[in-house]
C-alpha cells in the first residue's frame, strides 16, 4: 500500500503541483499512475474524480481503493518512470464546476431540512445536472419558489463555507441532519446558520461563488421525490439557453415572449384540427383505393376476396385501414406492404365470414412463417410485421391459397 498526501483539502483552490511518481499501476484495466502527493480528488460521496495533465499525459480519472491508495488513471501508458518528478495540472474547469454543484446540494439539503423538516436520501453529481432524492413524495409549487428564493438569497449574503475535523464525540454531539458514516474522526462542513454536516467532498469557500441555484424538475422513484438542480456556471448556461429557446421561439411564432405560452396553445388547437381532418381525408383515400380492390376482386360464396400488395400506397392510407374497412362485409383482405427498415406490414380482415378464427389460425401456421410475420389481433382484424421482405409474394400466394380452400369449403 502507498500513502499519497492529499493536498485537495488545504489547498482546494490550487490548480498546479510537482510530485514524485512512487508507482506505475492499473486501474479497472487502464494505466494509472501513484504519487508522494497530489491535488486530484478522488471519486467519493457522490462527486466525481479530478481529471487534468500529468507532465503531458491525460489524467482522465482519480479513484481511491479500499485501501485508501490514490490512483491518477491515464489516458494512454505513461511516458514516465518511478522515481520521476512530475507535474499535475489541474482542469479548473471541471474541478470548480463540482465544488460550485456539491456546495449547492449541502445548501439545498440544509434548507430543506430546516423549512420543511424534509431530509435527503440520496444525491447524485451528473455532468449536467445534480439530484437530490428527497423523504418526500412531493415538493409543491409554492415550497420549491421558497426552496430556490431561500437558497439564492443566502448566497448573496456571501456566507463562508468553513471546515473542519472534530473527534467523533463532538460530531455526534452537533445533531446533523444525517448519520455519520465513517469511524474515527470526522470532517465537518458548515454554512453558517444553513447547514452543518460531516462530508469527505470538495467545496468552494463562500455561498457568493455558487452564483445561482435553479430548480429543474423532479421525478417519483421508490416512493421518494428526486429534485434535479443547476448550480453556479451551469445555472447562469441554463438560463442563457433558456433565454436563447424563448428568443428563438418568439421569433418563429413572431411574437413577444409574453404571448408564446397563448400563441402556443392556438397552434397546438390548430394543428389538432388539422390532424382530425388529415386522417379524415386518409381514411377516404384508402376506402378509394379500396374500393378499387373491390371492383378487381374474385367473389367466391359472394365475397370478394381481396389479397394486395400496397407497397405503392402511402403510409397514412395504411395505417387508417382499419377505419376504412368498417362498413365493408363481407370481405377476405389480405394487405401486405414495404416498410423503409426492410420489413412488411401485414394485416388480414375476416368479415362475414364463418370460421374466421379458424382461418387466420391457418394464416398463423402456414403463411406468416414464409415472412418471419409477429403480431396478433381478434376477429375480424389481425396485424403485425414480417422480418422478410423477400418472400412476400410466397405469402400472398399462400393467403390467396388458403382463403379459396376455406370459403369454398
Amino acid at each position: 500500500m502507498y500513502s499519497t498526501i492529499p493536498l485537495y483539502y488545504s489547498n482546494s483552490y490550487d490548480k498546479k503541483l510537482r510530485a514524485f511518481v512512487l508507482a506505475l499501476s492499473t486501474y479497472a484495466g487502464k494505466p494509472a499512475v501513484i504519487l508522494d502527493r497530489t491535488l486530484f480528488y478522488p471519486e467519493g460521496g457522490g462527486q466525481v474524480g479530478d481529471i487534468g495533465m500529468l507532465n503531458d499525459e491525460a489524467v482522465i480519472d482519480t479513484q481511491k481503493d479500499d485501501q485508501g491508495t490514490i490512483f491518477h488513471v491515464l489516458a494512454a501508458e505513461p511516458t514516465f518512470a518511478v522515481g520521476d518528478t512530475v507535474t499535475l495540472q489541474l482542469d479548473w474547469s471541471h474541478r470548480y464546476d463540482y465544488m460550485q454543484q456539491h456546495t449547492a446540494q449541502h445548501l439545498l439539503s440544509g434548507t430543506m431540512h430546516r423549512l420543511f423538516g424534509i431530509g435527503t436520501v440520496s444525491v447524485h453529481f451528473g455532468h449536467a445536472d445534480m439530484s437530490i432524492e428527497i423523504d418526500a413524495q412531493e415538493l409543491s409549487d409554492t415550497n420549491i419558489v421558497q426552496l430556490e428564493d431561500t437558497v439564492n438569497a443566502i448566497i448573496r449574503q456571501a456566507i463562508p463555507v468553513t471546515s473542519k475535523i472534530v473527534g467523533q464525540e463532538e460530531a455526534q454531539a452537533l445533531g446533523l441532519r444525517r448519520s455519520i458514516k465513517v469511524n474515527g474522526d470526522v470532517r465537518i462542513i458548515a454554512i453558517k446558520e444553513c447547514d452543518t454536516i460531516a462530508c469527505g467532498g470538495i467545496h468552494v469557500s463562500n455561498t457568493s461563488e455558487l452564483h445561482y441555484i435553479q430548480y429543474l424538475r423532479s421525478e417519483r422513484i421508490r416512493g421518494h421525490l428526486r429534485t434535479f438542480w443547476v448550480a453556479g456556471s451551469r445555472a447562469i448556461a441554463t438560463i442563457r439557453k433558456n433565454q436563447t429557446i424563448v428568443d428563438t421561439v418568439g421569433t418563429l411564432l413572431s411574437t413577444p415572449a409574453e404571448n408564446i405560452i397563448e400563441n402556443v396553445s392556438t397552434l397546438q388547437q390548430q394543428l389538432g384540427e388539422a390532424q382530425y381532418l388529415g386522417r379524415l381525408h386518409a381514411v377516404q383515400v384508402a376506402k378509394l383505393l379500396l374500393e378499387k380492390e373491390l371492383q378487381q376482386a374474385k367473389k367466391v360464396q359472394n365475397i370478394p376476396l381481396v389479397v394486395v400488395d400496397a407497397s405503392s400506397w402511402s403510409e397514412p392510407y395504411i395505417k387508417n385501414l382499419p377505419e376504412a374497412l368498417l362498413e365493408l362485409s363481407p370481405l377476405a383482405l389480405c394487405v401486405v406492404s414495404e416498410r423503409e427498415d426492410e420489413k412488411l406490414n401485414w394485416l388480414i380482415c375476416l368479415k362475414g365470414i364463418e370460421h374466421e378464427g379458424a382461418i387466420f389460425q391457418a394464416i398463423r401456421k402456414q403463411a406468416l412463417p414464409l415472412i418471419k410475420g409477429k403480431g396478433g389481433g381478434k376477429p375480424p382484424l389481425w396485424q403485425g410485421i414480417g422480418a422478410d421482405k423477400t418472400s412476400k409474394v410466397q405469402f400472398i400466394k399462400q393467403v390467396k391459397a388458403i382463403f379459396l380452400e376455406w370459403i369454398n369449403g
